[in-house]
Formats: C-alpha cells, structure tokens, sequence
C-alpha cells in the first residue's frame, strides 16, 4: 500500500469514530420567509423548555466552557421545487441519545411560531438521509451512520478524480484573529481537522494529532487553483442580545486538478459536519463536483 492510500485508510479509521445521524425537514410556513438561524432559536426554546439536559448536551455541547462543541448542523437543504422549503438536521455524537427529546421539540417549535408574528407553521415530513444525500425509505432505523461512509466523486481512486471543492455557504476560518479571505487547501485541511478533534473521543485525538503534521504537508503538495470567490456574510437577530449579528465569511471555490489525494476521506466528511465558525447554522459546508476539461 503506497503512502498515499496509507493515510486515506488511516482517515476513514479515525471517521468511523464520529457518527452522524441527517434528517431532512420538509416545512410549511405560511406567511413567513424561515431562515436557518430562525428554526435554530424557536427550536432551541422549545427544546430547552422541554427536556433542558438535551438542551445542554445538544445546543451547548459537552467540555470546557471554553471549548464546546455542539452536537447539530441545521443547514438549508439543496434546493428541490417538490420539497421547499426544507432544511437538514445532523446530529453529531451525544445527540442520538437525546433522539426522541430532539424530535418532540421539533413539534413543539411548530406551534411556537415564527417572527415577530409568530405564525405557526407545519412539519410536512421528516426523512432520513444516507451517505450520498439520498433520501432513505420512511421505515429506516435512525441509528447514523459513520461519517468514514460520506459519498466522494466516484472513481476506482476516488482521490485521483480531477475536483472543485465548493464552499456555497459562508466560510469563516480566522488566523490571528483575521477572516481569511483566500482559503489554501492547507486553510481547509487544518480546520477540517480542528473540526474532527473537536468531535473524537478522548481516546482517538492523540491518533489524530500524530496524522495532522502529515495531513498539512499533503495538502500544501496537491496541486491546486488559486481561491475563487468572494466575501458572503451571514446576519442574523439575536433574541438573547436584541440585535442583529453579522458574521462575515467567504463563498467560492478551489480547483484541485489532479484530485483531493488522500485528503479525500476528510475532505467528504466537512461535507456533513462543516469547518470553521458558525456550524450550527450551515456555514462552512463543502462540497465536491467533478472538474471538468
């Protein structure tokens, strides 16, 4: 086994570790335009109101108050006529445990309402979703599945296939305090395994800290495209605070014309549970395409 086949294997071990658990959320919200941030606080009450333990666990995550992470992505779902407006929630970790508390809030939230107005609105169905994002059948069991399984362009080398990494949602990396306006591919490795720590048990960082020197070296060598985009901020109204809060960030794309290498392992996971700031409400999805000639 080559070098590079070598840490793809030792990727995908670490991944299967991390299990995440996607629905999709077919909505009706008459009268309102519903955003993410607003479905993530009428829920979050409900859910704090109902069962306050879920609450903790799920919303404000396990660990050192200077160090949670929470166990949830709530992000919009790809754009479907039959299916809008829609949104997916993954659950992360600790958050299948609190599986039943998480959906019964969900019912509560509808008849709390949205906006100012607080209009009820409706939960026309809840789906599973595999590892390709394909919908699953309405009798399969909610038990997740490993992120090491999560779909990458199909290949008999999957980190050969010629790739556009893709950030549509608002990325937002900082070093030294600064929004880093031209992610590297380096940029992303090393949130994509910041992200990764943060939801490894204990007992399987020390793998990953051993594989990270190594994963930064790979993709400073991968061949790739100078960063396209631009600056894409999220604003969003904070209720506890009573204002509007701005959180800037970047959308674009970076060409890896020989492919993702053995970064491809992780690189499929972000595509589930996000990197940088802001991944409870969307921000820093990847996604991958095929680069074509």
């Amino acid at each position: 086994m080559n070098s590079s086949a070598s840490l793809a294997e030792e990727l995908k071990a670490l991944l299967s570790e991390v299990r995440v658990l996607p629905r999709r959320l077919s909505l009706d919200t008459p009268g309102v335009r519903a955003t993410v941030p607003m479905l993530r606080g009428v829920w979050g009450a409900a859910l704090r109101a109902l069962d306050p333990v879920a609450y903790r666990v799920v919303f404000e995550g396990i660990g050192p108050v200077h160090d949670r992470t929470p166990a949830y992505v709530l992000r919009p779902a790809p754009p479907d006529p039959a299916d809008a407006p829609a949104v997916e929630w993954i659950g992360l970790g600790g958050a299948r445990e609190h599986d039943l508390s998480l959906l019964r809030a969900w019912d509560v939230a509808s008849g709390m309402g949205l906006g100012p107005a607080r209009r009820r609105f409706r939960i026309r169905s809840i789906r599973l979703a595999g590892p390709t994002g394909a919908l699953l059948p309405e009798n399969a069991e909610a038990s997740g599945w490993p992120v090491s399984e999560a779909a990458w362009l199909p290949g008999a080398d999957p980190g050969a296939v010629p790739c556009r990494l893709c950030c549509p949602a608002p990325l937002r990396l900082i070093r030294r305090g600064v929004l880093v306006a031209a992610p590297t591919l380096a940029d992303i490795t090393a949130a994509a395994a910041r992200r990764l720590g943060a939801l490894l048990a204990s007992f399987a960082r020390p793998r990953l800290a051993d594989l990270q020197p190594r994963l930064l070296e790979v993709a400073r060598d991968i061949p790739a495209e100078h960063w396209h985009g631009g600056p894409l901020d999220l604003i969003r109204y904070s209720g506890r605070q009573k204002a509007e809060l701005e959180f800037r960030g970047v959308a674009g794309h970076l060409d890896l014309p020989a492919g993702a290498g053995a970064l491809w392992p992780l690189l499929a996971a972000m595509q589930w549970l996000h990197v940088g700031k802001g991944t409870v409400v969307g921000m820093g999805q990847l996604t991958a395409a095929p680069l074509g000639p």
